[in-house]
């Protein structure tokens, strides 16, 4: 009941009241200020001035453990595809609108080379990792046309709209609970079989998580 608890207000950002969780978990409502005691406790949820719970500053630590350990396991699939393709790749989260840089393995033709710095954000409205990232989600009458594209492809692929000159080709990760995508960018045209190669790179990276 707690894990379902957490779950449900990770589903109400604006927080519930005590008797708001009771009815979503289906239980009386001193089962439920018991469960946001516990949570409390544990600085798993926090209390706001009116009574409603939101989550708390204990999960933090947790999430960066769980991130750690993915990033950790991306790392070779990474490097294996800026090897295939010559390029720099990168692997980036999506942190509310937007998207962040969370890994990244230089490469390139050993003449120009694209850096990519970690914890760079971008909305996720623009570059190919963001596009891919809202492709992964249920299909909304207000996506962008990059995002349908993607959606119907199974990856997206953006010219110049992070960085000048730059072609960006992204893949989503399809892994339960994670809003991630990988992505690669040259200062030239990509391989023929980069579409394909990026997707097998997105898929290998899931299998791991």
């Amino acid at each position: 009941r707690g894990l379902l608890a957490l779950s449900v207000l990770a589903e109400s950002p604006a927080g519930l009241k005590p008797a708001e969780l009771a009815d979503k978990l289906g239980v009386h409502k001193a089962i439920a200020y018991r469960l946001l005691s516990t949570l409390e406790g544990h600085s798993l949820i926090r209390r706001l001035p009116d009574g409603r719970a939101v989550l708390g500053t204990g999960l933090i630590p947790l999430a960066a453990k769980v991130e750690k350990q993915r990033l950790t396991a991306a790392a070779p699939h990474l490097a294996a595809l800026s090897a295939a393709t010559r390029t720099t790749s990168c692997l980036v989260l999506a942190d509310g609108p937007n998207a962040v840089v969370a890994l990244v393995h230089e490469g390139g033709d050993g003449y120009l080379r694209v850096t990519y710095r970690l914890g760079v954000r971008h909305p996720l409205t623009r570059g190919a990792p963001g596009l891919a990232i809202l492709s992964a989600r249920p299909a909304a009458d207000d996506d962008l046309p990059g995002v349908m594209q993607a959606r119907a492809q199974g990856y997206s692929l953006t010219r110049g709209e992070l960085q000048p000159g730059a072609v960006g080709i992204a893949a989503p990760i399809p892994a339960e609970g994670a809003e991630a995508a990988v992505s690669i960018v040259a200062l030239h045209e990509l391989p023929a079989d980069a579409a394909q190669q990026i997707i097998a790179c997105a898929n290998a990276i899931a299998a791991d998580w």
